[in-house]
């Protein structure tokens, strides 16, 4: 029998004050997380056996947390199958293992007091999500809940686990979700014991799954680095400015932490031909299926990256490298993603703008993809590995004496000891600019400016940065972005004179329709429209 140990909590809080003031070396030892992690995997299914093997290698996590069932190989099963061979199963192995500590409640239902437990890798091979069963009444027990919302019972599997030690008072509906929003670690032992954090390694090929566990590890020693792109839609009214705000919240928070953002704030998405570049992040929304420059052959993230499309069926199927969100953002690279199985309704999906926040405080993925969800036993899925903490490596001395730092580096550097305001280091940003040659510390300054709707400056900003650009796909998107910038200052000639410059040395296709597109239509034909609209014999 495996019993409980005592987690150093405390240690767990003075890293994540460490990674916002960069104070604490990463420790190579067993972490306190892996020690609180067990690895679910299908035993009917050898790539799972062998993936949970691989990652409780690379995370140190104890044999005996390796847990296989035999379930379905299937993406969606029947609610009574989730019950059977992989709910059933794992509460028994919870309570033989000694894993949790149970006892009763005042009306007799058994209640989990104590966990050894927090964490939950589940592979790939285990099932997906549960599909709608009619037979299962709605809940009527839990006042406030929509109709619509109270009669469903389908389900990601993923948060169906998290409320396993939880009492439930109906399997259809919502469990609202006490981990909302929280600032504590998952260790404290403030929080609900029955409460575990799920999260998926799972995606179109056993080798991406590999790579999404290997780029994690690597990316947390030497640090996720590029740009954060941020495609909004520009809502100011109606019911889905709340998923805006999430985007705009998100942009605030990571400039105001030094990562270098562009902001795309129109409808719709984030055109074809578009040159992004350097993706450390992605955050963007609405369409049904991977499109834009993410669907361009050979786009690659950088490793480690997180990337979230919303989208009320992202996670609809993991196996495909083309359908949905999820899978084709694994597909070209991401390290980790947030989706939902069905239909989730805006708010009851992730809060991006917590996600990131939490993510950039210290918290691992799965800490921070929960505390971004209102709602458990819903639709939302956590993707990549559990214990990822993407800026762990900001929890490094910055001291150019014992390193080389990025250029990416040097960037948070001078927005951090400039009152965290990109405005406020403009100055500082320009010098950097000329001494290392690097358009990027302009780019990031123009992009802030534009979005303060500073137009002068950013246009200045953007244009000074076109002449560092050393990279063609970089010069483009500056391209663009300084086209935008005339725009909004009313220079039309100017900016169709550039539009006609660029467009005329890009080859047909999507990049040179995107600078077309600032040019007036052609002019209507010169033929009588009786000729136009002649048969032709």
């Amino acid at each position: 029998m495996t019993m409980c140990s005592v987690f150093p909590v405390a240690a767990r809080w003075l890293l994540a004050a460490a990674l916002l003031l960069g104070a604490l070396p990463v420790s190579a030892a067993r972490t306190p997380e892996a020690a609180a992690t067990i690895v679910v995997f299908n035993r009917a299914d050898p790539d799972s056996e062998k993936l949970a093997k691989y990652y409780a290698l690379r995370r140190d996590i104890p044999d005996d947390h390796l847990v296989g069932l035999i379930c379905p190989a299937s993406e969606e099963i029947s609610r009574s199958d989730y019950d059977v061979t992989i709910a059933g199963p794992l509460r028994t192995l919870f309570q033989t293992r000694g894993w949790w500590t149970v006892s009763k409640s005042g009306d007799g239902q058994p209640i989990v007091i104590q966990t050894c437990i927090r964490f939950l890798a589940i592979i790939r091979g285990i099932p997906l999500k549960i599909a709608p069963d009619p037979t299962i009444p709605p809940d009527t027990s839990t006042k406030g809940i929509p109709p619509q919302i109270a009669a469903r019972n389908e389900a990601s599997v993923d948060s169906e686990l998290a409320t396993l030690g939880l009492p439930l008072p109906s399997v259809a509906g919502i469990v609202r979700n006490i981990y909302y929003r929280s600032y504590k670690p998952i260790l404290d032992g403030s929080i609900y014991p029955g409460l575990l954090l799920p999260a998926r390694l799972d995606g179109p090929s056993p080798l991406i799954v590999r790579g999404m566990i290997d780029d994690s590890i690597s990316t947390e020693r030497d640090g996720l680095w590029g740009w954060s792109y941020v495609d909004a839609r520009g809502l100011t009214e109606g019911g889905y400015v709340e998923g805006d705000l999430w985007m705009k919240n998100a942009v605030a928070s990571m400039r105001s932490l030094g990562l270098p953002v562009i902001f795309e704030n129109t409808e719709p998405t984030l055109p074809a031909g578009y040159p992004v570049t350097n993706a450390a992040v992605y955050y963007g929304w609405y369409a049904a299926s991977v499109n834009g420059p993410f669907n361009e052959r050979g786009f690659q993230f950088r490793a480690g990256a997180v990337a979230v499309h919303l989208h009320s069926f992202s996670a609809s199927t993991l196996r495909s490298t083309t359908e949905n969100w999820c899978g084709p953002l694994l597909a070209r690279g991401a390290a980790a993603t947030l989706g939902n199985v069905y239909e989730p309704y805006l708010s009851l999906t992730a809060n991006l703008g917590v996600f990131q926040d939490r993510l950039m405080t210290g918290f691992t993925l799965a800490e921070s993809g929960y505390m971004a969800q209102r709602a458990l036993s819903w639709m939302g899925v956590v993707i990549g590995d559990p214990l990822y903490r993407p800026y762990a490596a900001w929890s490094n001395f910055y001291d150019p004496a014992t390193h080389t730092p990025s250029s990416w580096e040097v960037y948070r550097h001078i927005i951090r000891i400039n009152g965290s305001s990109v405005l406020q280091a403009a100055n500082a940003l320009r010098q950097e600019a000329e001494q290392s040659s690097d358009s990027m510390f302009l780019e990031a300054l123009g992009a802030a400016q534009a979005d303060a709707g500073n137009h002068a400056q950013a246009l200045a900003s953007f244009q000074d940065a076109t002449l560092l650009a050393k990279e063609p796909a970089v010069r483009l998107r500056l391209n663009f972005e300084t086209l935008s910038a005339l725009q909004a200052l009313g220079r039309k000639a100017e900016a169709q004179e550039l539009a006609l410059a660029v467009s005329s040395k890009c080859s047909p296709g999507p990049r040179k329709a995107l600078f077309l597109q600032f040019l007036p239509p052609p002019a209507p034909s010169a033929f009588p429209t009786a000729l136009q609209t002649m048969p032709i014999p």
